[in-house]
């Protein structure tokens, strides 16, 4: 396989040439556009294709890039609860976490190897939302199960990508720490949406009237998670 870096103007993109390829296809991935074409086809060719597939690619490259997940630790700052934290690294005797106002002391250890503290510093950063996640979601639990009437069992904080909370039967509430990384009232209608599974679980009409009843902004705060889930990630 051959790669060809052009200068297409408004944007640069890459071809990958490849004896297994039968057609060309364009592939835009965090904000980089890639043309995979098969050995025979020439340069200009391949020219003339993003030439004419130009509006559709400005347009994808702009939500590729929209979507594109930050680098938080390059950018030395970390959303917090619709607020930002700035980070400040320091190597020391031993590896810890600290906030100081609204900033993040990160220490790690002299110990660990440099081409490690990237992996140990995101280790910490996530330790740390958990440990704060679990405080603010016990809070926020007993405030809005005051305001509904109902009685939420233990808090469980988590770990995943593809849901930001749970109820289970026996009233255990689950939490993922992420959502100390989106905005407190984002992070409120998740809260009220688990507690309203304690009276129906499912998603039908009745828990709908439920849950807007005491969170109007449900359904935007729904939008918001789908359309900025990249955003709350390390």
């Amino acid at each position: 396989m051959t790669a060809t870096v052009i200068d297409g103007g408004q944007f640069q993109y890459q071809v990958q040439f490849s004896a297994r390829r039968r057609s060309v296809a364009l592939q835009i991935k965090q904000g980089q556009l890639t043309v995979r074409a098969p050995v025979g086809i020439s340069l200009e060719e391949v020219r003339n294709l993003v030439d004419l597939k130009q509006r559709w690619i400005l347009k994808h490259l702009k939500q590729s890039i929209q979507l594109t997940k930050p680098d938080w630790l390059a950018l030395g700052k970390l959303p917090m609860l619709g607020n930002q934290l700035s980070l400040d690294v320091r190597v020391g005797a031993k590896s810890a976490v600290a906030l100081a106002q609204d900033t993040l002391l990160i220490t790690v250890s002299s110990r660990c190897r440099t081409e490690r503290r990237h992996s140990v510093m995101t280790k910490l950063i996530q330790q740390w939302y958990c440990a704060q996640a679990l405080n603010w979601c016990c809070q926020r639990v007993r405030y809005w199960q005051e305001k509904m009437a109902l009685q939420a069992g233990d808090i469980v904080i988590g770990n995943w990508k593809a849901k930001w909370g749970y109820c289970k039967h026996n009233t255990e509430l689950g939490f993922n720490w992420r959502l100390l990384m989106a905005p407190q009232w984002v992070a409120d209608y998740v809260i009220v949406h688990e507690l309203a599974h304690l009276t129906y679980f499912n998603h039908s009409a009745p828990f709908w009237q439920l849950v807007e009843h005491h969170y109007p902004d449900a359904r935007v705060a729904e939008r918001y998670l789908k359309q900025n889930q990249h955003w709350m990630m390390l």
